[in-house]
């Protein structure tokens, strides 16, 4: 859901951002491939070939126009984009070209089978869930939009990460839920239990990002970046991260643990506080299990490429220097804070249950 929800906000960047770019990348199509020359000048030692291809220009000035471009074909496989007849491409037109404009292609177009992958994510939501479905999807839509026009300038514009998501989370995680429950006993459950849950797992993460002394470049290519994140308070990122990152998942615990909790009460009107609170502790303690180790993975499969690298120095560098690298410490701080999170979600979410439940024992419409 984390990598979805980027795919989204890098829509809405395409979408609605302004472009003041002064480079200019069209949408191309390959038409075929014309020529390939194999006669390599020596100085280029990491190119094998060169590949004529026939491409017309989809967007500009030169729409419509069919030219030919060059592209490198390179010794190292791994740094080859595959380019077949009839794929779109994306083309960097250089304007200042001593030999005049100048197209190169610079990768295939995926914009197709990204908004495809999104159109089938939104298309079995609604098919499966039914009203549920589309609620799902107007309150994952208003959460990228919580995250584009408010987290996202609002760290550009140098306030706190760590309160800016925090307020973004309780915006988010109120939102979602009262547009999935309505306002009820239930939904104000849910959210009172989401948002300890969150709070708790953002002050952990705060607390152990000032004991273990990140800096905030959790990688050497984000040293890159330093000219852009001026004002920008880094050292906040990795708990505004957790904050976050772990917000989706509590909400979930905390709404499963309230509605079957809801339910119960439906069920037993004669239920006690203390009942009520021992059966949510039971209902958690199973939905614990696997959403920890969801939320783990998750954070794993992301950072796979890095993981497969220690992996394959680990005969280089010993586990006091692998754990020391931050980006690994990171890791594991935005995986175990954002679990704490779901744990205090729990027993959180179980009490509060108990109280707003144990007064009215005859008005099922109310719950």
């Amino acid at each position: 859901m984390k990598k979805l929800v980027v795919l989204f906000i890098m829509i809405f960047s395409i979408s609605f951002g302004e472009n003041n770019n002064s480079e200019e990348y069209l949408k191309g199509k390959i038409i075929k491939l014309e020529s390939i020359n194999k006669n390599i000048d020596d100085s280029e030692e990491e190119v094998k070939e060169i590949r004529n291809y026939q491409v017309e220009i989809l967007q500009g000035s030169d729409k419509n126009k069919i030219i030919t471009v060059e592209f490198p074909i390179y010794k190292e496989s791994a740094y080859n984009i595959q380019l077949r007849d009839g794929e779109e491409i994306v083309l960097y037109k250089d304007n200042y070209d001593l030999d005049g404009v100048k197209y190169y292609i610079t990768d295939a177009d995926k914009r197709g089978p990204q908004i495809i992958l999104v159109g089938l994510f939104v298309f079995l939501t609604i098919l499966i869930a039914k009203l549920k479905g589309v609620r799902a999807i107007i309150s994952l839509s208003v959460v990228i939009g919580i995250i584009y026009y408010i987290f996202l300038p609002g760290i550009a514009k140098g306030y706190s990460p760590i309160g800016v998501s925090t307020f973004c989370a309780l915006l988010s995680s109120g939102t979602t839920i009262f547009i999935m429950t309505g306002f009820s006993k239930k939904g104000i459950v849910a959210i009172l239990g989401a948002v300890a849950g969150v709070v708790f797992a953002g002050g952990i993460s705060m607390y152990f990002s000032y004991k273990m002394s990140f800096t905030g470049f959790s990688t050497v290519e984000s040293l890159n970046y330093i000219s852009l994140l001026k004002g920008i308070k880094i050292k906040e990122l990795v708990s505004a991260g957790v904050i976050l990152g772990s917000m989706g998942a509590v909400m979930d615990v905390s709404m499963s643990i309230s509605s079957a909790l809801t339910e119960l009460k439906m069920s037993n009107e004669d239920i006690t506080k203390k009942e009520l609170f021992n059966a949510g502790m039971r209902i958690g303690g199973d939905i614990i299990g696997t959403m920890v180790n969801t939320l783990i993975l998750a954070y794993i499969g992301s950072g796979l490429l890095s993981i497969l690298f220690i992996y394959l120095q680990k005969n280089q560098f010993p586990l006091i220097r692998i754990l020391n690298f931050e980006s690994v410490a990171s890791d594991i701080l935005r995986a175990f804070a954002g679990s704490i999170g779901i744990l205090v979600a729990v027993p959180v979410t179980s009490y509060l249950s108990g109280i707003f439940y144990k007064e009215k024992k005859n008005s099922k419409k109310e719950l």
